[in-house]
């Protein structure tokens, strides 16, 4: 009898556990991709969110379907960011799903003024991944940015993360800023977005990012760098692994590509005197020649890397230099690494860092070795060259 009443209970337990009462399915979830945000002109907070459309998302090379963008781009203004994420909220029949968001983009009339409310929201919100990517889009709005139809893939906001990562800057994200901010020897920088085409067709189609945008310690941008200086920047601070570079010389010019790059950095103080060597080092491949120096030769081959380096480290003084007198912002981390190194000194020095830091002495060495010649030493000979 007891075996029974066992049987039976097993039963009707069974027929409760096999109910999916409580599940959620992905037909009910707007997937929202990326965000753009920005200040209006009378001062309130607009912010733009890039959401899939699943019934137009599909790869542009398979062919078929309607040939609508595969997203929808949504746009809200108020005075906080739950506001308008409720706002945005509103205007779709599925519920917003923030875990596949890819990217933020902040206009930067939005980063001058400053960021420290918007960071205070990203951080609190548990649906924020940490490792979406955040831009600021220079001279221009963030909402721009989402609206780009490019044709490598059909939200801007993924295309913006690849470039970063490929291209140039090699990724920071959400994290990498809050990090920054939470360290009294390093202020955080933000790549650049940059929406300005050669053409029409590139308007609507093309973005770069080659420029950093650097904040103060309120979380305000007071500047940028671009092109060659934003590369040196990174290598110092130690967040850039590889890149291309061309050098003009007497000879002519020198193209490499050049990886593994490291940072060293040692700090000394001595009295009121702060000083910073920072050592520079990598490995470099000769992509292209142009002049007469067979670099396939030790003998010709080390004197210019010796040139090349010389070179290097005065530009890469240059650009510190600028982050020193123009900005006063320590962006590369110079202080961490006194902090790091004498961590006693540095509890006096922490406090007005922001002062301090435009006195470092700073001082750099590259030692960057070419490993790869290619498959011959000098170049092609032109006719009057050739005996």
């Amino acid at each position: 009898m007891m075996k029974k009443v066992g049987l039976m209970m097993c039963l009707i337990l069974t027929t409760l556990l096999t109910g999916c009462w409580d599940r959620n399915e992905i037909n009910n979830y707007a997937f929202w991709i990326g965000t753009a945000l920005d200040l209006s002109e009378d001062g309130k907070l607009v912010k733009s969110a890039q959401v899939a459309v699943p019934a137009d998302f599909k790869s542009k090379q398979g062919g078929g379907g309607s040939g609508k963008r595969g997203d929808i781009v949504l746009t809200a203004t108020g005075t906080s960011i739950v506001d308008l994420t409720q706002q945005v909220q509103d205007k779709l029949p599925r519920r917003v799903f923030l875990g596949h968001r890819r990217s933020i983009f902040i206009g930067e009339k939005l980063a001058r003024k400053g960021l420290v409310e918007i960071m205070d929201q990203f951080t609190r919100n548990t649906d924020t991944r940490m490792r979406t990517d955040i831009f600021v889009v220079n001279q221009g709005e963030g909402k721009d940015v989402l609206k780009i139809n490019s044709p490598f893939n059909q939200f801007s906001a993924i295309v913006a993360v690849d470039q970063d990562r490929y291209c140039r800057l090699g990724d920071t994200a959400l994290r990498d800023v809050l990090l920054d901010v939470g360290l009294d020897g390093i202020r955080p920088s933000m790549p650049m977005v940059d929406i300005s085409p050669n053409n029409e067709q590139e308007k609507a189609e093309i973005m770069e990012v080659k420029s950093v945008a650097i904040f103060n310690k309120n979380l305000q941008m007071v500047g940028k760098v671009w092109g060659r200086e934003s590369l040196e920047m990174f290598w110092v601070k130690g967040v850039l692994k590889e890149q291309f570079i061309t050098e003009e010389i007497e000879e002519g010019s020198i193209s490499l590509y050049e990886s593994n790059l490291k940072k060293f950095v040692r700090t000394e103080i001595k009295g009121n005197r702060i000083k910073a060597f920072v050592q520079l080092e990598g490995t470099g491949r000769v992509l292209e020649n142009n002049t007469n120096i067979d670099v396939s030769v030790t003998a010709e081959r080390v004197p210019l890397e010796r040139k090349l380096n010389e070179i290097k480290a005065k530009k890469v003084e240059a650009t510190i230099k600028k982050l020193q007198q123009q900005f006063g912002q320590d962006a590369v981390g110079i202080g961490e690494e006194i902090h790091k190194e004498h961590p006693y000194q540095w509890k006096q020095l922490r406090g007005n860092w922001d002062q301090l830091f435009p006195t470092v002495e700073v001082s750099v060495k590259v030692k960057l070795k070419i490993q790869n010649t290619g498959d011959i030493g000098r170049r092609i000979p032109g006719i009057g060259e050739r005996k």
